[in-house]
C-alpha cells in the first residue's frame, strides 16, 4: 500500500509540473512533426480591403500550397496581443506579427529562441540578442511617390491630399513620398490623420477626406487601413477621386472602382509567403536584421485594376510612372524618407 501511495504521489507531482510549465508559457519549442509551420497574428482585424487583407491572402496562399498555417486576429484588443503571440510561439516553427502594437515581441523572441519571428511593417529598436527575428520594412515612400505623381497629373485643381492613419513613422513615410511625387508632377499635397487606434472607422476616414477636399484637394490618397474605405466611399458622392493602398482596391472594392485611379500596392501577403517558404523549405532565415522590401522584386508597385475594368489612367501617364520608377531604381531620383 505504501509503495502504491508513493508511486501515486510521484505521478501527481509530475503531472502538476507539466501543467505548471504549460500554464506559464514555457519556452520549449513545439514538436517538429506536429508544429504549425507558421502562425500569422494581426493586431487588428481583416476586412479593410488593404493591409490586413493582403496578409490574409498570403496566409490562404500558403495553406493552399500545403503549409500548416494558423491565422489569428486580435481585433484591436490590447489584452490579446501578448497571449496570442505566446500561444503561437508555443505551437509554431515561425510566428509572423502584423501590427506596430506588438511592442512585447522582442521579449518573446528572447524567450522562444528556437522559434523564428517576423515583424511585418515594423522593426525593433535594436536587434541585439534577436537573431531569431527579422523586421520587414517596405519602401512605401517610393510607391507613394509614384501615386503622388499620378495624383498630380490627374488633378484639375493643382492640390492633392493624403489621409494618414496615425502620426507614426511608417505612415509619415507614405506622406513624405506622396508629397515629393506630387511636387514632381506639378501639384502641392496636403495631409491629415485619422488617428483611430482601431484603424477601422470609415466615418472618420470620410471626414478627413472631406476636410482635404474643402482645402482644394480633388485627388485623395488614403493610407489609413480600414478607415480608408470611408475615403473611397465618400469620393463617389463628393466630387473627388481616390487612390487606394496596399491591395489593388479597384479590385477589392469593385463597387467604387470608377472613383479610384489606381492603388499603391504593398505586397504584404507575398512577402510573408516568400519568408515562410524560404525558411520551411530551405532553412534560410536571415534574422537579426531588417528586410527592406521594395520596388525590386515587385513588393511595392502601382496597380490600375483588372484588365476587364475600364482604365482611368492613360497609357501615356502609365509610361511616365514607369519611367519615374526606373529612375528611382537607378538612383536618379532619391525619394525622401523618415527613416
Amino acid at each position: 500500500m505504501k509503495k502504491f501511495l508513493v508511486m501515486l504521489l510521484a505521478l501527481v507531482t509530475i503531472f502538476s509540473t507539466v501543467m505548471m510549465t504549460t500554464a506559464c508559457g514555457g519556452s520549449e519549442p513545439a514538436d517538429e512533426d506536429t508544429a504549425t509551420d507558421v502562425t500569422i497574428v494581426i493586431s487588428t482585424s481583416t476586412g479593410d480591403g488593404s493591409f490586413n487583407d493582403s496578409a490574409k491572402a498570403g496566409s490562404e496562399a500558403l495553406e493552399a500550397a500545403g503549409y500548416k498555417v494558423q491565422f489569428v486576429e486580435c481585433n484591436s484588443n490590447a489584452d490579446q496581443l501578448e497571449p496570442n503571440l505566446r500561444s503561437a510561439a508555443e505551437n509554431s516553427k515561425m510566428v509572423v506579427a502584423v501590427g506596430s502594437e506588438f511592442t512585447m515581441l522582442s521579449d518573446i523572441c528572447k524567450e522562444y529562441t528556437d522559434v523564428k519571428f517576423a515583424w511585418v511593417d515594423n522593426v525593433p529598436e535594436t536587434y541585439e540578442g534577436l537573431d531569431n527575428l527579422v523586421g520587414i520594412s517596405y519602401a512605401q515612400n517610393e510607391g507613394s511617390y509614384l501615386v503622388g505623381y499620378v495624383a498630380a497629373k490627374e488633378s484639375q485643381t493643382g492640390t492633392v491630399g493624403i489621409v494618414g492613419g496615425q502620426d507614426i513613422d511608417v505612415i509619415n513615410d507614405f506622406i513624405v513620398g506622396f508629397k515629393q511625387g506630387a511636387e514632381a508632377g506639378g501639384a502641392k499635397a496636403i495631409s491629415n490623420y485619422v488617428n483611430d487606434p482601431t484603424w477601422s472607422d470609415t466615418e472618420l476616414g470620410s471626414q478627413c477626406a472631406l476636410d482635404l477636399k474643402s482645402k482644394g484637394a480633388d485627388v485623395i490618397f488614403q493610407a489609413c487601413g480600414g478607415c480608408g474605405i470611408g475615403v473611397i466611399q465618400s469620393a463617389k458622392d463628393n466630387g473627388y477621386m481616390a487612390i487606394g493602398v496596399d491591395c489593388d482596391q479597384r479590385i477589392t472594392l469593385p463597387d467604387y472602382a470608377d472613383y479610384i485611379y489606381c492603388s499603391m500596392v504593398k505586397e504584404v501577403g507575398q512577402s510573408i509567403q516568400d519568408l515562410v517558404k524560404n525558411y520551411i523549405d530551405n532553412g534560410t532565415f536571415e534574422g537579426g536584421q531588417t528586410w527592406k522590401a521594395g520596388l525590386e522584386g515587385g513588393y511595392i508597385g502601382v496597380h490600375y485594376g483588372s484588365d476587364d475594368q475600364t482604365q482611368l489612367v492613360s497609357d501615356e501617364l502609365k509610361a511616365e510612372v514607369e519611367d519615374q520608377m526606373n529612375q528611382i531604381q537607378e538612383g536618379k531620383i532619391v525619394v525622401d524618407t523618415v527613416y
